[in-house]
């Protein structure tokens, strides 16, 4: 069944990709984007405001400008020429939608704490406090909310909708391999370009096994991006939660 639709998406977006190019595109946005956020970072401990603030600014102007622009690039810079580039353009009855996304919130939900354990071990080794703040505490509510608000919209929303488009409905029919070599391939890409949070990697990796599976089961992107906007959008809104508190 997966090399079967990878190959007719496939035979309907045209070439493959060279492992060059591939990893390139796979990796480097990502790159550019982490190191935007370097940069940012003294500029937006300089403007007293949480250092994950950086990471969403670079996401905002750089990581999703950068993947949008290389989808139009392939598109002939042309809105309109977009769908003809993306595969997996199926739309889905409302009942799939409230079927599957409470589903893939609950392994997502179930993922976070069996690997918690893990993730605070690698934490331990290699601690993220010089890019991520370790308690929210050290900021005003006020300036916790505008950037939780924004964030929501940045990664919670936008970015994740665009990644979708960009990493599964352009690349994954263009990857150099079949089947599930190139879900497996796919997904590790997405989690290894996660350079700002190496203990996400081993989630970030399996969750999207989960959500290629899904999408390539039903054919279609839109479920993919609903339900990863979805979970980025409820954990941004639990951290909003917990500083309303």
């Amino acid at each position: 069944m997966t090399t079967t639709v990878l190959t007719q998406a496939a035979d309907t977006r045209r070439t493959r990709m060279t492992w060059p190019t591939v990893l390139a595109l796979h990796l480097l946005p990502a790159a550019a984007t982490f190191a935007a956020a370097l940069a940012l970072g003294p500029l937006v401990r300089a403007w007293h405001l949480p250092p994950q603030f950086a990471l969403t600014l670079a996401f905002a102007f750089v990581l999703t400008p950068i993947e949008l622009g290389l989808l139009l690039r392939a598109a002939g810079w042309s809105w309109r020429g977009l769908p003809g580039i993306l595969a997996f353009r199926r739309k889905l009855p409302l009942r799939l939608y409230l079927t599957i996304l409470p589903c893939v919130t609950a392994m997502a939900v179930g993922l976070v704490v069996l690997l918690a354990p893990l993730e605070q071990r690698i934490l331990d080794r290699y601690p993220a406090s010089w890019l991520l703040p370790p308690d929210s505490d050290a900021f005003p509510v006020s300036t916790m909310v505008g950037t939780l608000l924004f964030t929501l919209a940045v990664d919670g929303l936008f970015n994740p909708a665009v990644e979708e488009l960009y990493f599964r409905a352009y690349l994954l029919p263009r990857l150099p391999v079949r089947g599930a070599l190139a879900v497996v391939t796919s997904a590790g890409l997405f989690a290894l370009q996660h350079y700002w949070q190496p203990e996400k990697f081993v989630f970030v990796f399996v969750a999207q096994l989960l959500l290629i599976a899904i999408m390539l089961r039903v054919r279609s992107v839109r479920i993919s991006i609903a339900a990863h906007c979805l979970t980025n959008s409820l954990a941004i809104l639990l951290a909003l939660g917990a500083v309303l508190s």
